[in-house]
C-alpha cells in the first residue's frame, strides 16, 4: 500500500521565506524568473499573500514584456490581500521588490503614461519613497 503524502503544514510567513530564498539562489544563477514560474504552477497551495509576492517578482524577472506586465497585473490583484494576511511582513518586504518599478518602465516605454502614473500612485500608496515621487512629476511632464 503507498504511503500517503503529507499536505505541507508551513505558514504562510515560512512559505514566503522558502520562495524569496529560492529566488535569491535563483537570481545568482539568472534563473529567478524560471524558478518562481515553476513555484506558481508547481503549488495551487500557495496562500494567496505569498501568491503576490511570487507574480511580483515574476513581474521583475520576466524576459518578456508581455509577461512581465500580465504578472504585474496578476500580483496587483493579490496586493491587498497579501497586506492584509502578511501584515508587518509585508511592509517589511514589499520595499525589496521591484515589480512596480519595472511596470513604469515599460508603461512609459510604450507610451502608456497613464497606466505608468497609476502604478506610481500604487507605489506611494504602498509608502514606496521619493523615487515614485520624482518618477511621477517626470511622468507628467510627459502627459
Amino acid at each position: 500500500m503507498a504511503k500517503r503524502i503529507e499536505p505541507c503544514r508551513k505558514s504562510p510567513e515560512e512559505r514566503l521565506d522558502d520562495l524569496l530564498s529560492g529566488h535569491r539562489e535563483a537570481t545568482l544563477r539568472n534563473e529567478g524568473a524560471k524558478y518562481v514560474a515553476r513555484a506558481i504552477e508547481a503549488s495551487d497551495s500557495l496562500p494567496n499573500g505569498v501568491k503576490f509576492f511570487a507574480w511580483a517578482l515574476l513581474a521583475a524577472d520576466a524576459k518578456d514584456e508581455d509577461e512581465a506586465l500580465e504578472a504585474l497585473e496578476t500580483a496587483e490583484s493579490y496586493l491587498e490581500v497579501a497586506r492584509k494576511d502578511l501584515g508587518r511582513r509585508f511592509t517589511k518586504e514589499v520595499g525589496e521588490l521591484r515589480f512596480l518599478e519595472r511596470g513604469i518602465a515599460l508603461r512609459s516605454d510604450r507610451g502608456e503614461f497613464e497606466e505608468a502614473l497609476r502604478l506610481c500612485e500604487v507605489a506611494l500608496g504602498l509608502g514606496l519613497g521619493d523615487a515614485y515621487v520624482r518618477r511621477k512629476a517626470s511622468l507628467l511632464r510627459m502627459v
